[in-house]
């Protein structure tokens, strides 16, 4: 049985769950990059790998109330799918902004953090609807 909740409460969640998400992914982009000297593009995907896992499982089941769980390998290769198009988005802007803008990483992810949270929102809100019957 699922619950339904109201359009402002996934909001909320969903930006709850998210920052989760988030405080992992700037983690790993500050740590690797300002103390192990990673190229920040590598620890941009490393920070948004380890974001996924976390992100899929809170987004499913607390944000979206979708405890069903005979589609959940649906569910993942599709939110995995969208996930890799955020990243690809996502680096080809970081590096566009870094390079060619002269931003500083940290500015210009804190702009594309933003874009693709309302994208991933969208998105999400098909990926976990649309399977519920």
């Amino acid at each position: 049985m699922r619950t339904e909740t109201s359009r402002p409460r996934q909001v909320m969640r969903f930006y709850v769950a998210g920052a989760a998400g988030v405080i992992a992914y700037y983690a790993a982009l500050y740590g690797l990059t300002e103390y192990l000297g990673v190229w920040y593009v590598t620890s941009a995907v490393v920070g948004f790998t380890l974001n996924t896992g976390l992100n899929f499982t809170l987004q499913k089941f607390w944000t979206f109330q979708n405890k069903e769980t005979h589609m959940v390998s649906r569910q993942l290769v599709r939110y995995v799918a969208m996930l890799v198009s955020l990243l690809i988005g996502n680096t080809v802007f970081l590096y566009l902004m870094v390079e060619y803008l002269q931003m500083w990483y940290i500015g210009a992810q804190v702009i594309l953090t933003v874009v693709i949270s309302i994208l991933s929102f969208i998105i999400s809100i098909r990926i976990f609807k649309n399977e519920r019957r």
